[in-house]
C-alpha cells in the first residue's frame, strides 16, 4: 500500500490497462485514500455544526450591534471608556461578520468557493481580530490596575486621546502580526489523479515549512501567553487590593462617609468581576485553537481537530454580550428598549426621540422634571464608567468610575 501511494500518473495508467481494471476497482480493491486532502465536515456532523455556525452567526452579530448602538450615543461618547469596548465589539463583529460565514460555507463544499481575496481576508481578519481582543483586554487590565492602585499619578489619568492612541497601536500591531497570513495564503488547483477529481483550495504556503512553525509559535507567544500572563499579575494585584485588603487609594475618596465607600469598592469589584469573566472565556475559547494550530504545524496533531476547535474560538464572539447583559443590569434593561423600539419600529409605529414609545419612555417626570430615559442613560453611562477604571479628573472631578 505504501508503494502505491507514491504511484505517478503513467505508471497508474499502465497498471489499469495491464489488468483491465477500471479506476473504481482499482481503488476499492486497495482501499485508497484521496491523494489529496481536503478539510471537509463528516456528513454526521454537518447538521450540527450548521446550527452551531448560525446560532453564533446570528447572537454574535445582534449583539454586538447592540452594544455599539448603545454605546455610540452622543451621551455614551462623552464617557472615554467606551472606547475600549467598543474595540473588543468592532473585533468580535469582524469575525461574526467575515470569518464566520466563509468558514461556515467551507465546511459544505470540497472547493474553495469564495476566490483569492477572500482566502486571503478571512485567515488575515481572524488574527488581527483576536490579537486586538486580547490586546485590548490587556490595555483595560492596564488602566483598571492604574486607575484603582495609582489614580493620582498624573501620567495616569484617562483621556480620550489617550485612549485614541492606544486603540490606534492595538490595531496596527494587530494588522503587522496578522500580515503574514495575507501573504501566505493563496488558492491553488491541486489534481488527484488516482480519483481523477480536481480540487480547488485554500492553502497557507510558506517558502520553508520551519517559517509556518516559527510564526504559530510567535502568534501563540506574543498574541496569546504573554497578554494573559500580564493580565493574570495585574487582575491578581487588582483582586489583592480590593479583596484582601480593602484600600481605597484615592485621596478624594477616603473624606466620603464609610457607607459611600462601600458603595465605590462594590462597584469596582462588579467591573473587575466582569472583565476577569470576560477574559476567562476569551482562554477558555482560544487556547484550543492555538494549542491545536501548534501541534498540527509540528505534526503531532491531525488537522481534521480543527473543526471543533475552530467553533469553540468563533463563539467567543458571543460571550461578551452575554456577560454585558448577565451581570449588568442598566445594560440588560437598555437592550430590551432597545429591541422593543426596533420591533415597533417594524410595526410602523417608530417615533422621533421627543415621540411617546412603548418601553422606552420619554415622558416627562412631573415631580423631578427630567426623562426618565434620560434617567436610564445616566445609570447605564455609570454602569459603563464603572466596566473599566479611569480616573479622569478633568472631565469628572472627584469621581473615579
Amino acid at each position: 500500500l505504501q508503494a502505491l501511494m507514491n504511484i505517478t500518473p503513467e505508471v497508474l495508467e499502465l497498471l489499469l490497462q495491464k489488468y483491465n481494471l477500471s479506476r473504481g476497482q482499482f481503488i476499492t480493491m486497495f482501499q485508497l485514500q484521496p491523494l489529496v486532502f481536503v478539510p471537509r465536515l463528516p456528513s454526521i456532523l454537518q447538521p450540527i455544526f450548521g446550527i452551531l455556525y448560525m446560532a453564533i452567526f446570528s447572537v454574535a452579530l445582534g449583539g454586538n450591534t447592540a452594544v455599539l448602538l448603545l454605546l455610540c450615543r452622543k451621551k455614551a461618547l462623552k464617557s472615554t471608556s467606551t472606547f475600549f469596548v467598543c474595540s473588543l465589539a468592532l473585533s468580535d463583529l469582524l469575525i461574526s461578520l467575515v470569518c464566520i460565514p466563509i468558514t461556515f460555507m467551507q465546511h459544505f463544499s470540497t472547493n474553495w468557493l469564495a476566490g483569492g481575496f477572500l482566502c486571503k481576508l478571512v485567515p488575515f481578519l481572524q488574527v488581527t481580530a483576536v490579537s486586538t481582543s486580547i490586546l485590548t483586554m490587556t490595555c483595560i487590565a492596564a488602566e483598571r490596575f492604574q486607575g484603582i492602585l495609582y489614580p493620582l499619578q498624573l501620567g495616569n489619568i484617562y483621556s480620550a486621546i489617550r485612549a485614541t492612541k492606544m486603540l490606534a497601536g492595538v490595531w496596527l500591531s494587530s494588522l503587522a502580526i496578522a500580515s503574514p497570513m495575507w501573504y501566505a495564503h493563496k488558492v491553488e488547483i491541486k489534481y488527484d489523479f488516482l480519483f481523477d477529481v480536481h480540487y480547488t483550495c485554500c492553502l497557507e504556503v510558506w517558502p520553508l515549512p520551519w517559517q509556518r512553525q516559527v510564526y504559530t509559535t510567535v502568534l501563540l507567544v506574543l498574541m496569546f501567553l504573554v497578554p494573559m500572563g500580564t493580565m493574570g499579575i495585574l487582575y491578581g494585584k487588582i483582586i489583592h487590593e480590593l479583596w484582601c485588603k480593602h484600600r481605597i487609594h484615592d485621596v478624594m475618596f477616603q473624606a466620603l462617609p464609610g457607607s459611600e465607600i462601600n458603595k465605590i469598592t462594590r462597584k469596582r469589584k462588579r467591573a473587575v468581576k466582569m472583565m476577569v469573566v470576560v477574559v476567562l472565556l476569551f482562554v477558555i475559547c482560544w487556547l484550543p485553537f492555538h494549542l491545536v494550530s501548534v501541534l498540527s504545524d509540528f505534526g503531532m496533531l491531525l488537522v481534521k481537530v480543527y473543526y471543533s476547535v475552530q467553533v469553540i474560538g468563533f463563539s467567543n464572539s458571543v460571550c461578551n454580550p452575554v456577560v454585558y447583559a448577565a451581570l449588568n443590569e442598566n445594560f440588560k434593561k437598555h437592550l430590551l428598549c432597545l429591541l422593543m423600539q426596533g420591533i415597533i419600529c417594524r410595526r410602523g409605529h417608530c417615533f422621533g426621540s421627543r415621540g411617546v414609545r412603548v418601553g422606552i419612555s420619554t415622558v416627562e417626570s412631573q415631580h423631578l422634571g427630567e426623562p426618565t430615559e434620560q434617567k436610564r442613560d445616566g445609570a447605564f453611562l455609570s454602569e459603563i464608567n464603572s466596566f473599566l477604571t479611569f480616573n479622569n479628573t478633568k472631565n469628572n472631578p472627584g469621581f473615579v468610575f
